[in-house]
């Protein structure tokens, strides 16, 4: 996974955790896609500092995740759902079985609507 993406991700998941300082320069990097040039200007500090900081960032969200596993278990979740729903767009239902297959579908559909709202 591109580095960048994966602090992403751990950010969406430990972001808040960060300080708020630390979490703006981690918000710029990864969702604003900004270099570390614009961010130093932006906040007034050295490049350099800009890339300790996340650095620093980086080291803390992996620390959480190598912890908690937050970030790999959705990622396993998302998986999984993927082939379910996969595995179920295969079955064609005996008569009589459409209302299982519908539940098992919408079942399906809240799991991933919880995915997203995490």
């Amino acid at each position: 996974m591109e580095e960048r993406i994966e602090i992403g991700l751990l950010y969406d998941f430990y972001g808040p955790l960060l300080t708020e300082r630390r979490a703006e320069l981690v918000r710029l990097y990864c969702e604003e896609d900004w270099s570390l040039t614009e961010i130093a200007a932006e906040l007034g500090v050295s490049r350099q500092g800009v890339y300790d900081a996340l650095r620093h960032a980086k080291g803390k969200l992996l620390g959480y995740e190598q912890k908690l596993r937050l970030m790999v278990r959705w990622l396993d979740m998302e998986r999984a759902v993927a082939a379910c729903r996969e595995q179920l767009s295969a079955v064609t239902p005996a008569p009589g079985s459409e209302s299982a297959l519908d539940s098992a579908r919408r079942a399906l559909e809240r799991i991933e609507y919880v995915q997203r709202e995490i």
